[in-house]
């Protein structure tokens, strides 16, 4: 409760990458936020995460530009191969002076999932009108007289002015908005890996960019982190309807058959990884509405993609700047700031899904597809490939 001689905080509910972005946005317009995470601590899974050059100018606009590109390495270009034959079917590269014109000097960086949300949760500690809580479950939403609050797991109920859902692909206050609605499951599994270089072999040491190798059902992607100290690996393997996962000998014997005519350094990169250690992939279909009064979904909970344009945490960066720009707009009017928000960012994030989901069914592709899909890839050149990204790599204007 408030008292009311107290602002009430905004609320955000969810302490991954877009809630603790979205707190330091608002935070650093003077507003009193209050961000609830269900686990003990406030953190993230420690892999590496790609972030395009649309982002780093939200980074620069939340104040955490510098810190972010210190902690990045910087691909030198992104390579993708034929699994079986070894054929380089795309070449694109991000450290050209034509790649920084392109894109006004952003990079395309790769960086530590837990390095940039801690740069991020100490940004936010600058700020006393910031309140970073964990260990607290939110259930439900509520409207209030005053604006909008939420229920936890152990009976409290928080006031607010305001509150944003950035509970992620699972998101529970968006169940409560969309009743039925649940994530769409793809029947694949990754598993994710970093080793030190030192123990990498040697041809893969020497990538310096983002390498991935495609095959039917089946992909394998890697890139230096930490300074290329590290190495962050992901491979993905799509399960038989058959195939019980936990059946764990035959789930292996499933990857050994996937990689067993693959190219010698895939089936290196993969001998380096914990299979025992999976997550399965899934998103979420477009849904046009994220508002709800004083309520809104962001990030995940709104528009959760596949990883295949690696752009999740880029768009949830990409909501915390434009709702944040917005709020202020609209003069601290939450209702009128939020429904502005989903008409700004539906079409971008929706296309982000969709494209999302058309490249992995490529990527994954067999027979007559695949050989059709290899040939497109390599007529197309740089420039090519710099045009169909454009639209997503070239960052969104400032909303007001």
């Amino acid at each position: 409760m408030t008292t009311p001689h107290e602002k009430p905080p905004v609320i955000i509910v969810g302490g991954g990458i877009g809630g603790v972005a979205t707190a330091l946005a608002l935070g650093r317009l003077g507003l009193p936020v209050q961000l609830l995470e269900q686990a003990d601590q406030i953190g993230a899974i420690g892999y590496g995460v790609q972030i395009g050059p649309n982002v780093m100018p939200m980074l620069e606009r939340l104040g955490v530009g510098e810190a972010a590109r210190q902690a990045a390495y910087l691909p030198e270009e992104i390579l993708l191969y034929e699994m079986d034959s070894g054929r380089k079917l795309v070449d694109i590269p991000l450290r050209t002076p034509q790649f920084h014109a392109r894109y006004q000097g952003a990079p395309y960086v790769a960086i530590h999932r837990v390095d940039f949300h801690e740069l991020l949760l100490q940004a936010c500690r600058a700020y006393p009108n910031i309140d970073l809580n964990q260990s607290t479950q939110v259930v439900g939403y509520e409207h209030t007289a005053g604006g909008c609050g939420v229920a936890t797991a152990d009976g409290r109920f928080i006031e607010g002015a305001a509150v944003i859902a950035a509970d992620g692909l699972r998101s529970r206050l968006r169940l409560q908005l969309h009743p039925g609605d649940s994530p769409r499951d793809t029947g694949y599994l990754a598993h994710r890996t970093i080793v030190p270089m030192a123990q990498a072999p040697a041809s893969i040491r020497e990538r310096r960019g983002v390498t991935m190798w495609t095959g039917p059902g089946f992909h394998v992607i890697y890139y230096p982190l930490r300074g290329r100290s590290e190495m962050n690996i992901v491979v993905v393997v799509r399960v038989p309807p058959d195939l019980d996962v936990t059946d764990n000998e035959r789930y292996l014997e499933h990857i050994a058959a996937l990689t067993r005519r693959a190219a010698p350094e895939a089936r290196d990169v993969v001998q380096l990884v914990n299979l025992e250690r999976r997550w399965s992939i899934a998103d979420r279909e477009p849904v046009r509405r994220w508002a709800d009064g004083c309520f809104t979904l962001m990030g995940d909970a709104a528009h959760a993609t596949l990883q295949s344009l690696a752009q999740g945490a880029g768009m949830a960066v990409e909501d915390a700047v434009t709702l944040a720009e917005l709020v202020q707009s609209c003069g601290h009017d939450f209702t009128a700031a939020f429904k502005r928000f989903e008409r700004a960012r539906f079409l971008r994030a929706a296309r982000v899904q969709l494209e999302s989901r058309d490249l992995w069914d490529i990527y994954h592709c067999d027979g007559a597809r695949a050989e059709v899909r290899s040939q497109q890839f390599e007529e197309k050149s740089a420039d090519d490939f710099y045009r169909c990204l454009d639209w997503l790599w070239q960052a969104p204007p400032i909303r007001t």
